[in-house]
């Protein structure tokens, strides 16, 4: 199944409007409302993960299964 919309680019606009900080729960659970197509927490973590690398946002790790994301912006 295509997807319309790539996943880190939903997760990105989703970040860019809940402005800051967010736990990965709430993330996931707005990625989903705004997302056309069924999202696995697994996808979720991999495109959080190419993120990360990216330098598009921060993960820090609260506690166990927990984690704070924190949107840097776009690197040019």
């Amino acid at each position: 199944m295509w997807r319309d919309t790539p996943l880190i680019y939903i997760i990105t606009e989703t970040l860019r409007k809940m402005n800051g900080s967010v736990k990965d729960e709430d993330l996931f659970k707005e990625v989903k409302k705004n997302a056309n197509y069924e999202v696995s927490f697994s996808d979720f973590l991999r495109a959080l993960m190419s993120l990360e690398i990216r330098g598009v946002i921060s993960v820090s790790l609260i506690r166990e299964n927990s984690r704070m994301i924190t949107y840097l912006g776009e690197k040019e």
